[in-house]
Order: C-alpha cells, then structure tokens, then sequence
C-alpha cells in the first residue's frame, strides 16, 4: 500500500511540476541589499542565540555566554566561576574565574566575606569505586543567612533556568562558606 502510495506521489509531482521563484520570494529570510553591505532577516536559530544572552529578563555580561561554553568544553579539575547578579543593570556578571584550584576549599575562602548570594560553578574530580573517573560540574548556590527576601528571591528564581543553561545535572544550596568542602561535595555528587 505504501509503495503505490509514494508512487502516486512520485508521478503527480513530475507531471504537475511547482514553478520555480526567485530566492528573494522563497524565503521571508532573504538577502536584501542596502547600500554597499548586505542585510538579511535572522534565521529563527540566529534568533534563539540573540535569547541565550538572557536568562529570565537578566541579560549575561559581554562575553560571559563564551566563556561558560569554555569553562564547560575545555575547562578542568580544579576551575571554577563566582557568578553574581548586578542589579542596578539586571546582568548576570562573573566575578571571579579560577583555574586549577587545588579543592573546593580554595573557592569556599573566595566567597567567605560574601554579603549577597552568589552561584558557583566548580568542575570537581570525581574517583567511583570501579575505577572510573568523571568530572563533574558542580553548580552551587551560596545563599548566606542574613541576606534580604527580596535577593533571596531573586537569586532562587532563576536557578532552574541557570541549570538549563550551564548544563548541569542538579544543584546545590549553602548557606555557610565553612560547609563548602570535598567532603560535602562528593556527598552531595553522590545524592546523599
């Protein structure tokens, strides 16, 4: 049935061929000539990366997209991102990039006089017991105990889609920089 179906299909469209338009007419997206230089219309996928650069209304700094991609593609044990909210621009602005960090314990003395939350991103060194080794990126949101609802509500509302966007498998909260050990990571990496 199928194949006297296509066959069909196949015949009607040799006998009745579609006319052929010019580019300008196939596509809504088409080039159009201004002066010297060429415009065109984004692609819908070219529109979606224009929106990568903002995540719930808080648009990423200059350059920080890249060097996230970065930090997930090439980035190793030890490297690590403190990533804060401006809020006199509504931006997204890394404030500290790490490289090669010897543990977590090195990032927790970087946010430990931290008056406001931050997010964290550290790519941890991860031992199984059956040999393997991975390397997972932890993504951690510091929230200290005295901070305002009104930050704390900020910063919790965009984590889901910061997860989504930094392409991590869960995350984490803390609330004392003393807590941010090894230890507590790999527990928490192991999902106890």
């Amino acid at each position: 049935f199928l194949s006297e179906a296509f066959r069909i299909l196949q015949s009607a469209s040799s006998a009745h061929p579609l006319p052929r338009r010019r580019a300008a007419e196939r596509s809504p997206r088409a080039a159009h000539t201004c002066g010297a230089g060429t415009l065109r219309s984004p692609t819908r996928t070219e529109s979606h990366m224009y929106m990568a650069d903002e995540v719930l209304g808080y648009k990423m700094a200059d350059g920080m997209s890249a060097a996230i991609k970065s930090f997930q593609l090439r980035g190793s044990s030890g490297d690590a991102m403190v990533i804060r909210i401006v809020h006199s621009s509504d931006e997204l602005q890394i404030e500290e990039s790490c490289k090669g960090l010897s543990s977590i314990e090195d990032l927790a003395e970087k946010i430990e006089d931290a008056i406001e939350p931050r997010y964290l991103l550290f790519i941890h060194k991860q031992s199984h017991t059956d040999g393997r080794v991975s390397y997972p990126i932890a993504f951690v949101v510091f929230m200290p105990p005295n901070v305002p609802a009104s930050l704390k509500m900020m910063y919790t509302r965009l984590v889901p889609a910061l997860v989504e966007k930094f392409r991590v498998a869960k995350q984490f909260s803390l609330s004392d920089p003393e807590d941010l050990t090894t230890e507590w990571l790999e527990e928490k990496l192991a999902g106890r």
